[in-house]
């Protein structure tokens, strides 16, 4: 192979590699900038509060919630029930949240949401259910070790909150 033919070969080497770092490191700049992440969900105006906010719940039937999902509604639905400590814990994170953050949440007890479409992937109380919609976006699994610290760690609650509102 003669000198000039190794010289083109090295000079288009190079520019190969600049453009695969080049390329590479705009990906990088998208991935840390939030490109490929899933779009937020924007609440339905209804569950934004104009000024302050209480952080008490509004009550939610199963028809109710059939209603909200056939208009494609998009809101957040505390599944609760009575008597379980747990569920007092994540209803007092659900109402700071609802508070400092300026959003209506709806409370649907758990036998409640049985009669409901919710009920094919929600199994377990307490649960937080963010519908984005009319499907549902998000929730959190009260049998799962990987979301054992929204139900512990306001901080870690509030964090998963905002990923998705």
């Amino acid at each position: 192979m003669s000198a000039e033919k190794k010289k083109q070969l090295s000079v288009l080497g190079l520019i190969v590699a600049l453009v695969v770092v080049m390329f590479g490191s705009l990906l990088f700049v998208g991935a840390v900038a939030g490109w490929f992440d899933d779009p937020k969900v924007t609440l339905d105006a209804e569950y934004i509060c104009e000024g302050e906010c209480s952080g008490e719940f509004m009550e939610l039937s199963a028809a109710d919630y059939d209603k909200l999902v056939a208009g494609r509604k998009s809101f957040v639905v505390f599944v609760d029930q009575g008597g379980c400590t747990t569920a007092d814990r994540l209803r007092g994170y659900v109402r700071d949240f609802a508070t400092s953050h300026g959003v209506r949440v709806y409370r649907m007890m758990f036998e409640e949401m049985k009669e409901t479409s919710l009920h094919s992937e929600v199994k377990y109380y307490p649960s937080v259910v963010v519908v984005d919609k009319g499907a549902v976006r998000a929730y959190l699994r009260a049998d799962s070790d990987e979301d054992a610290e929204m139900y512990n760690d306001y901080g870690v609650f509030e964090g998963w909150m905002e990923k998705y509102l």
